[in-house]
């Protein structure tokens, strides 16, 4: 009888977990250099195929919220042989699947799937010296998309009559080393990628490089969220700088992501940089947080279970890790027992970093012991509310703003007080100044797309864009 109603009790607290609606606004360092507000106030679209797709999401500047509803490959039907994944010609061995391909994401884009629906099958996404980028609720995977015959691993496409290479086998990879840009300016920033899945399923007759990363962050990258995304059955993950020479300061903020069946490593691998790992979920993994060269590590309320090495011995990282919990694990932090009191066979110690989150924005933790059943409930593609298409964080308290636009300048009227932000398209900063309680007028030294931001005494924000 005393099983029994012990069994009750945790069904119904499993109830009440699975039923609450977290909180899925914008946190972290995504909210930070004056937000990423993606393709607000933009045209929505919906397309249908790859062509319209690609169309709408290349496009330099101009701000979309780009609907997806539907699976979207190329539609273009290739063979590959088992187990190696090259690219061959029709036979009773090969492989039927499409033609792999990369869309070139511009700035100001929301990619926003609807439903459970969105699955970009064998289509990856580059963000290329691209900034305020929102991309959520989309299935991605790579999983039998033709490489090349010979040399890396790249992928096969068809373009004008005729196969080509277009790059490596990512889901996401956000990157900043365009040979046209000035060194300077060669940067991408303010990208936030939340409820997402990425997967493989890697065949046993295929080699574990197969398929690239899930999610690659790699040179000046900042300003970067993902969250609630589920990362599963893969080998190589999450890469975050691309080798010791990539010391940019990379932010990113990673809460709430299912790592699940990575029989790899990298969750993620980390050079430079400043990471703060919050609320994570580690199940069956072999290596996980990967702390390399010069980056600083921020570890907090996490869950690790079945996971030879959920946070690695550090190679030149620095590494603060508090309230975790660790369970079947093999190598973890000195002071550290496994909570079901399995056997460890080696303690990681780490030097702590002087990385302190808080003191950069604001964030609530749930409890670690919570965090199994929150994760998997609730992180992946579909677990969104209906009808969720918001990009900046609800919280905008009673912010009164007023814009227009007269003799080539944007006036903007605003409480006392406020803070006054303006970005150009491109995501940089262009103005900042506390208003006066009268019209502040903001002269731009050119015509284009601005995004005004506002900032309230008690930290409540709002945007707006306008065109001059």
């Amino acid at each position: 009888m005393k099983k029994t109603f012990v069994f009750i009790i945790a069904l119904q607290v499993f109830s009440l977990l699975t039923a609450a609606t977290p909180d899925f606004s914008m946190i972290g360092f995504a909210t930070l250099n004056g937000g990423t507000t993606g393709g607000e106030g933009g045209q929505v679209v919906r397309p249908t195929n790859f062509e319209e797709l690609k169309a709408y999401a290349e496009d330099k500047t101009t701000p979309y919220i780009i609907e997806i509803d539907r699976e979207i490959n190329t539609g273009l039907t290739a063979y590959i042989e088992e187990g190696t994944g090259k690219i061959t010609t029709e036979s009773a061995s090969a492989i039927k699947t499409t033609y792999g391909e990369i869309i070139r994401l511009g700035s100001n884009k929301t990619l926003i799937g609807i439903g459970n629906k969105a699955f970009l099958n064998r289509i990856g996404i580059v963000v290329q010296c691209q900034s305020n980028i929102i991309i959520r609720n989309i299935k991605f995977t790579m999983q039998d998309v033709p490489i090349s015959k010979a040399g890396e691993n790249k992928i096969v496409g068809f373009r004008n009559g005729a196969e080509v290479l277009i790059g490596d086998p990512d889901c996401i990879c956000i990157q900043a080393d365009d040979d046209n840009i000035a060194k300077d300016k060669r940067e991408s920033f303010n990208i936030w990628i939340d409820h997402c899945e990425f997967y493989n399923y890697p065949k046993s007759t295929e080699h574990k490089d197969r398929y690239d990363g899930l999610l690659d962050i790699k040179n000046n990258v900042q300003f970067v969220t993902v969250s609630w995304c589920h990362f599963h059955d893969h080998s190589k993950a999450c890469l975050f700088g691309k080798g010791n020479s990539d010391n940019f300061d990379r932010t990113t903020t990673l809460h709430h992501n299912y790592f699940q069946n990575i029989q790899g490593s990298r969750l993620p691998l980390l050079r430079h940089g400043r990471h703060h790992y919050y609320n994570n979920y580690q199940e069956n993994c072999l290596d996980g947080l990967d702390p390399r060269i010069n980056s600083n590590s921020y570890i907090e309320n996490c869950y690790f279970k079945d996971t030879k090495q959920p946070i690695c011995d550090a190679d030149g990282g620095l590494v603060t890790q508090i309230n975790n919990i660790f369970e079947n694990c093999k190598r973890i932090p000195t002071g550290e027992e496994n909570i079901d009191e399995s056997k460890v066979d080696k303690y990681n110690t780490f030097t702590a970093t002087t990385f302190i989150p808080s003191k950069s924005y604001n964030y609530n933790t749930d409890k670690t012991t919570d965090v199994p059943d929150i994760v998997k409930a609730h992180a992946g593609v579909g677990k969104l509310p209906n009808g969720t298409t918001n990009t900046q964080n609800p919280n905008t308290g009673n912010i009164q703003l007023n814009i227009y636009t007269k003799d080539k300048n944007i006036h903007i009227e605003t409480d006392n007080g406020n803070l006054i932000r303006i970005f150009s398209g491109d995501g940089k900063i262009q103005f900042s100044a506390y208003s006066q309680g009268y019209s502040t007028i903001f002269s731009p030294a050119e015509k284009g797309f601005y995004v005004i931001q506002i900032t309230d005494k008690a930290g409540n924000k709002t945007s707006k864009k306008t065109l001059l």
